[in-house]
């Protein structure tokens, strides 16, 4: 009877796909969609999904696409908005020039998929799922050495108790361009499975912000895959604080000499939520550098997750990737757990991780007692240095502020209950 209702999601996405045509990039998709990862799969051992899949759950109707009323933009910002998965022209600004937005088409939608499926997301559930139910696949663009100076805002909006909703964005970037992107999950629906494929192409850079804020009742299980050329640049940073439960996971091959990735995330966590970070990294070719710092504050019966791994090709010489993951636990009921890994198989490399978790230092905040301060606000005081150092390393000054402030919002809410004096 439990594998029954295991099955009640895979029946509907199967359901949802039944009139499409045998050759359209949904059918193709829906084919690979045959169960949820198994608990005993080890990628998925730390996050399972078994409340997720005994839920009865089933892909948004095209036509639910009503008006939500958004959250303010950063200040100078153009925004794209979904609604629902779907893209929405019509509450979406004017693009800068250099930039271009369209829906693909059944061929260039088989393209993608296809592209999804050479990457290790090919088994993924938002990869399979959101293929086979996403409303179309939108392809953000930029001109080859366009450098787009104005902030881009990408809003994913929507959702209804009951129903999944399947985002799939396609950012282009063409040789020697530049463009900043924030990105603000706004959910109120049970299942949330974005899809995303960067490509950077030679000497291209992007910068990139991931807001994860759902509703607490969501599941967020989005996936990313990166592909990266000669001297491309990527620095990315995540802030995942909302939703029952949260997975980012991101693939990212680097196949171009001299390429650099930095790939950074926050997750701040509280009551009963579980947020992780799930990351691999591929060196490819010799002579790219990427660097990863992640950090956590936990607080209620919350749980954490951080896996990496670094994976060296035989003749990616010269790689240098390095990890640190680090957590902090405000209550005796929170967990987390952090999972680094490095397979090497070049040996003119410096590759290294590390990871800790524990309560914040006994001797610092002795320092601080010892200056009349309590010993709740430096507590506080502690765990906001402990946030703003990762995020002023990460996200470009412009938007530090905003970070920030994001973050504290998840602080206040989780250190209510942990800290008597919260200031």
């Amino acid at each position: 009877m439990l594998h029954n209702i295991k099955d009640n999601y895979i029946t509907s996405v199967n359901n949802y796909i039944k009139n499409f045509d045998d050759k359209s990039f949904r059918k193709l998709a829906g084919k690979d969609f045959k169960s949820w990862p198994d608990p005993l799969e080890e990628t998925w051992r730390l996050s399972r999904l078994g409340s997720l899949s005994r839920k009865k759950i089933e892909p948004i109707s095209l036509d639910a696409q009503e008006p939500i009323m958004s959250k303010l933009n950063v200040v100078g910002s153009n925004t794209i908005k979904f609604i629902n998965g779907a893209f929405r022209k019509d509450m979406s600004s004017n693009l800068p020039k250099g930039v271009s937005l369209i829906e693909l088409n059944e061929s260039e939608s088989v393209t993608f998929l296809s592209k999804i499926k050479n990457s290790n997301l090919k088994n993924h559930p938002s990869a399979n799922a959101s293929l086979s139910c996403t409303p179309s696949i939108v392809k953000l663009s930029v001109d080859k050495n366009a450098k787009i100076e104005e902030l881009l805002e990408i809003h994913f909006e929507g959702g209804v108790e009951s129903s999944s909703v399947h985002p799939v964005l396609f950012v282009e970037l063409n040789e020697n361009s530049s463009l900043s992107i924030i990105e603000r999950f706004n959910h109120t629906g049970s299942l949330i499975m974005p899809l995303q494929l960067i490509e950077i192409k030679d000497y291209a850079s992007l910068n990139s912000i991931k807001v994860f804020d759902d509703s607490h009742e969501s599941y967020n299980l989005a996936a990313h895959c990166i592909i990266m050329s000669h001297k491309s640049l990527l620095n990315s940073f995540s802030l995942i604080k909302g939703s029952q439960f949260t997975r980012s996971e991101t693939h990212a091959y680097l196949n171009g000499t001299n390429a650099k990735l930095n790939l950074n995330g926050v997750y701040i966590s509280g009551n009963k939520q579980h947020h992780d970070l799930t990351t691999a990294i591929y060196h490819n070719v010799e002579e790219c550098i990427s660097k990863q710092i992640v950090r956590g504050v936990l607080g209620g019966e919350s749980t954490g997750v951080f896996q990496g791994k670094v994976k060296v090709a035989p003749n990616a010489q010269k790689t240098d990737g390095q990890q640190m993951s680090k957590a902090i636990l405000i209550s005796d009921k929170a967990s987390a757990n952090a999972k680094p890994e490095l397979e090497i198989y070049a040996d003119d490399v410096v590759c290294a991780h590390g990871a800790t978790v524990g309560e914040l230092d006994d001797d610092q905040l002795f320092y601080l007692n010892s200056r009349g301060i309590s010993k709740d606000k430096a507590r506080l005081i502690l765990i906001k240095a402990f946030l703003l150092d990762i995020i002023s390393e990460s996200v470009e000054e412009t938007l530090h502020d905003f970070i920030f402030n994001e973050a504290q919002s998840a602080l206040s809410s989780i250190l209510k209950n942990e800290i008597e004096e919260f200031v």
